[in-house]
């Protein structure tokens, strides 16, 4: 998955949670290069150099899975704009599949202005990779 399948060439004849849900499988499984970029750069901040997560997100410790729901939070924040509202984010993981699932749930922009959205990803902790994606 790389930074511009997440935006180029998507079927225009799917739904808007589908397009977002999409995205957000691209976020999850892109590995950020975790450069550190200062505020004096917020266009870079912005861009493919900071998308994605860090490989080691699914580490099964507690306050590790606060620090993953407050990073995805703020990624989300980041890039994908159609979200209006994450009212939560949330992870499963399963040790005996070696996977996680996250579930956002939340609000999209539409044209009629706000839909509510329920997304259920679930990722591989030996990849990155969201288990049965296409």
């Amino acid at each position: 998955m790389s930074f511009a399948s997440a935006f180029l060439n998507r079927p225009d004849d799917q739904s808007i949670e589908d397009r977002v849900g999409f995205h957000i499988e691209t976020l999850l499984q892109s590995i950020a290069p975790e450069q550190v970029v200062g505020p004096e750069l917020p266009n870079v901040r912005l861009s493919n150099l900071c998308f994605g997560v860090p490989m080691d997100w699914a580490l099964g410790e507690g306050q590790r899975n606060t620090q993953v729901r407050s990073m995805l939070r703020d990624r989300l924040e980041k890039f994908e704009p159609r979200l209006a509202l994450m009212s939560e984010i949330s992870l499963q993981e399963d040790t005996t599949e070696n996977a996680v699932t996250f579930f956002i749930a939340g609000a999209v922009r539409s044209q009629n202005g706000t839909d509510k959205v329920e997304i259920v990803k679930t990722l591989s902790r030996m990849d990155q990779y969201a288990e049965g994606a296409g």
